[in-house]
């Protein structure tokens, strides 16, 4: 055997073993994947990652996922693919009350009164869903799917489905808004960090 060939046998090597790798983010010891399907079957990346804290503790990690990079929420919205909101919990444990509270806060800052009337019903919805307290390591994923509506799940246990476009827009603000729930976590999501 020559030279050329080991050394084409080798690159092929090297070439295999990378194309076989599945490239991840990681922030404040949570991985998550570059790349995943969403339940409709849209291949969706990472768009970005962030920390939501609170009086300098990290609270969870928030990667965002899309169809498409976007860089403002605007974008997020435009697109025709399905999104994925996923909260990878960093603290040891927060209460229910707390997390609804941190919901409640993001829908009624940005969203104005007839806007949170029309959604009321939905809201109310939603917060039914999260009656236990989040723990280290729980992973809650807000996925929304054209047409079909957003699933909201907690540690790959589907918790419920809530339809609308309206209810996917105020439910995207709540880390996007003009109100976010924190600010460099919305920079993080949206690629700026």
């Amino acid at each position: 055997m020559n030279r050329s060939a080991n050394l084409h046998g080798f690159i092929f090597f090297l070439l295999m073993g990378f194309s076989s790798l599945s490239l991840s983010a990681e922030l404040s010891g949570v991985s998550v994947e570059d790349q995943i399907t969403a339940a409709n079957g849209d291949t969706l990346i990472l768009n970005g990652i962030g920390l939501r804290e609170k009086l300098w503790i990290d609270v969870y990690v928030g990667s965002l996922y899309l169809g498409q990079k976007a860089s403002s929420l605007e974008e997020v919205l435009a697109q025709n693919s399905a999104l994925r909101i996923q909260l990878n919990v960093v603290y040891k444990e927060f209460a229910s009350k707390k997390l609804l509270k941190a919901f409640r806060d993001g829908f009624e800052k940005n969203q104005d009164a007839d806007t949170l009337s029309a959604l009321q019903d939905r809201i109310d919805l939603m917060y039914s869903f999260f009656g236990e307290s989040a723990k280290k390591g729980d992973v809650y994923i807000f996925e929304c799917l054209p047409q079909k509506g957003c699933n909201m799940f907690k540690n790959d246990t589907l918790l419920g489905t809530i339809a609308g476009d309206d209810f996917k827009k105020a439910l995207v603000e709540i880390w996007l808004g003009q109100y976010p729930a924190d600010k460099g976590l919305k920079k993080g999501l949206l690629g700026a960090q």
